[in-house]
């Protein structure tokens, strides 16, 4: 059976368990809480970098001092749910997105709404395609998965990044900077030998929250492409394959 007719048996809702980073954005954070409640998640993670909890969440993880977004890789290592699905508090996750993700998971170690595919020869992070959900028509695999639109992949899989060799990556960042999509990227292809994949929707995929905290945003920081690149380089040399190179 094709992967396209397979895909019509999609995962329930049951076996869902999403995650969040809170931070700058408490109050985009609370309606991406309600928002995945009203899509029918049951258990949503918070992980609450040294800010208030919220409420809706099923389950507030606290830590008393920001550790980034590598929070959302750790607030659901104890579900006992099959699937984690990984959401940032800048975007509403739709009810198309999500059905995608739950037709598309079974199949590959990660799905997104936005990956990339980086360009010889890997000096630089902004040298890559882009691709977008609501621009294709069947699956992409890529090398680079951004979580900002959603990313959903199997528990299993979800435990075994925090472990991964390649967090060592981050002892080539600057004081203060953080990043944590190349990594995991890496991760998943290291850890199942396959790429993820950015996945096709029919309909609009994401809503786009207004800026609550634009100077606390990670694309804002000073140097951020030079930080990325410093990752990027860090894990090719230690053995990160990008489809480029094959």
């Amino acid at each position: 059976m094709s992967k396209t007719k397979s895909a019509k048996k999609m995962v329930p809702l049951t076996s869902i368990a999403a995650v969040m980073c809170n931070f700058a954005r408490p109050k985009n954070a609370r309606r991406v809480v309600q928002q995945l409640l009203t899509l029918g998640i049951q258990e949503i993670r918070v992980w609450n970098n040294g800010v208030k909890p919220i409420p809706e969440a099923t389950h507030n993880l606290k830590s008393k001092k920001n550790i980034g977004p590598i929070g959302k890789y750790l607030a659901a290592l104890q579900t006992s749910r099959d699937y984690v699905l990984i959401v940032d508090d800048d975007y509403l996750l739709t009810e198309e997105g999500l059905s995608a993700f739950r037709r598309w998971a079974p199949f590959f170690p990660g799905v997104t709404q936005f990956g990339c595919l980086f360009k010889l020869p890997f000096d630089d992070y902004r040298r890559k395609n882009k691709y977008f959900s609501h621009k294709l028509k069947s699956p992409k695999r890529v090398d680079l998965v951004i979580p900002s639109r959603g990313l959903m992949l199997k528990t299993e899989l979800y435990r075994q990044i925090p472990n991964h060799w390649a967090w060592g990556s981050l002892k080539v960042l600057s004081p203060g900077a953080f990043s944590t999509d190349l990594a995991v990227s890496c991760a998943i292809r290291d850890l199942t030998g396959s790429y993820p994949a950015v996945v096709p929707i029919n309909g609009v995929g994401y809503l786009q929250l207004p800026e609550e905290a634009p100077e606390k945003a990670l694309k804002n920081q000073p140097g951020v492409w030079e930080e990325r690149t410093k990752v990027l380089k860090w894990l090719i040399a230690n053995g990160w394959s990008l489809q480029a190179a094959q």
